[in-house]
C-alpha cells in the first residue's frame, strides 16, 4: 500500500521564521500534506517610529532598537517579525494617534494579522503547489474569525475547522479551532457545552473513524498533552517551594469525543509546554509543542499506511 506522510505543527503565533521553516521542512521530508493546528497570529504590534533624518526606533524585549539606514530598518522589521510580532512603521504623530484611539489600534492590529496570514498563504501556494503538497491550515482560539476569510481566498488551501475533507488516499480530515475557556478569554474560547455540540457535529461528518485525522486545537484533559503552569487571579505563575505549580488545562469534551469516536489520529496544540504523543485506545494523540518566540519550529512527522499509523516522530528546526 502507498505511504502517506504528514507534517503537523501548531501555535506559530505569527512567527515568520517558524512558518517558513515549516514549509521548507514539508518539502525536505517529502510529505503529502502539511497540517497546521491553530494559533497562527501574533500577539502584539511593535511601533517602529521615525525619529527624523532617516533614523527609526523601536522597543523590543525591554530594549530600544535603533535603525539608521534602510538596511538596518529592514533587519529590524525582520527581527520583529521573526518572533511573531508585527512591525508598523509610523511617524511620531501617527503613533500618538493610534495610542489615543483603542478602536483604531484594534483595527490596525487585525489588518496586520490578516495581512501576514495572506502573505503566508501566497507563499504556501507558491512553494507547495509545484510539489503537489496539500496544506490544511486552521486557526486556533487566539485567532480572530476574520482569519478564516483570508484562508478562504486561496483555493488550494484547506481550512478543516468544522469541515470534512477526504484526502486522495482515502483518509478523512476534520477539525475544530475552538478551545475551552482560558484566563485570557480569547476570540474562540467557548464553554465545554458548546465544544461538545461542535464535536458532536464533527463526529456526524466522519464516515470511517479508523481512517480519520482529527485536528483539534485544544488537547483532551488529563492526556499529558495539556499540562501547563497554573496562574493566580493576576495571571502570574504560581510557585510552591520554588517549583512551578502545574495543572491540566485540556478539554473534557475533547476527551469524550476521542474516547467515543476513536479517530485514527488526533492532532493538538494550544499547550506549548506539553509536546508528546500518547494513545487512547485506537487513537494516537499528538501535541507538537511550540517554541515560536525562540524561532524554533516544533512539528511532528506521521507516516500512514494501510489505514494505520506506521511511524511518528517529533522534530524541530
Amino acid at each position: 500500500m502507498k505511504m502517506t506522510r504528514i507534517l503537523y505543527g501548531s501555535d506559530f503565533h505569527g512567527s515568520e521564521v517558524v512558518f517558513r521553516k515549516f514549509l521548507s521542512s514539508g518539502i525536505q521530508y517529502k510529505v503529502n500534506a502539511l497540517m497546521v493546528g491553530g494559533d497562527v497570529t501574533g500577539k502584539a504590534m511593535v511601533p517602529v517610529i521615525h525619529q527624523g533624518g532617516g533614523r527609526y526606533q523601536a522597543h523590543l524585549f525591554g530594549a530600544d532598537k535603533i535603525a539608521a539606514t534602510p538596511d538596518e530598518l529592514d533587519k529590524l522589521k525582520k527581527s520583529i517579525s521573526a518572533v511573531g510580532f508585527y512591525p508598523i512603521v509610523l511617524e511620531q504623530d501617527e503613533a500618538q494617534e493610534l495610542e489615543n484611539d483603542p478602536a483604531k489600534m484594534g483595527t490596525r492590529f487585525e489588518q496586520e494579522m490578516c495581512g501576514r496570514v495572506r502573505e503566508w498563504m501566497k507563499l504556501a501556494e507558491e512553494k507547495l503547489i509545484p510539489q503537489k503538497i496539500t496544506l490544511y491550515f486552521m486557526a486556533g482560539n487566539d485567532d480572530l474569525y476574520s482569519i478564516d476569510k483570508v484562508i478562504e481566498e486561496f483555493q488550494h488551501i484547506r481550512n478543516p475547522d468544522m469541515k470534512h475533507f477526504e484526502m486522495e488516499d482515502g483518509y478523512e480530515v476534520v477539525g475544530l479551532s475552538n478551545a475551552n475557556l482560558t484566563p485570557w478569554l480569547c476570540a474562540r474560547d467557548i464553554e465545554e457545552e458548546e465544544l461538545t455540540r461542535k464535536l458532536n457535529a464533527i463526529a456526524g461528518m466522519i464516515q470511517r473513524p479508523e481512517r480519520t485525522i482529527a485536528i483539534i486545537h485544544v488537547p483532551p484533559i488529563g492526556s499529558g498533552l495539556d499540562t501547563c503552569p497554573d496562574l493566580d487571579k493576576n495571571l502570574k505563575i504560581i510557585t510552591q517551594g520554588g517549583q512551578v505549580v502545574m495543572k491540566q488545562a485540556g478539554s473534557p469534551a475533547v476527551k469524550a469525543f476521542i474516547e467515543k469516536v476513536q479517530p485514527m489520529l488526533s492532532l493538538h496544540g494550544h499547550i506549548h509546554e506539553s509536546p508528546g504523543h500518547v494513545r487512547n485506545g485506537r487513537t494516537l494523540m499528538i501535541n507538537a509543542g511550540s517554541e515560536y518566540a525562540e524561532g524554533i519550529m516544533k512539528a511532528a512527522i506521521v507516516n500512514l499506511e494501510d489505514g494505520k499509523v506506521k511511524g511518528h516522530m517529533l522534530v524541530s528546526a
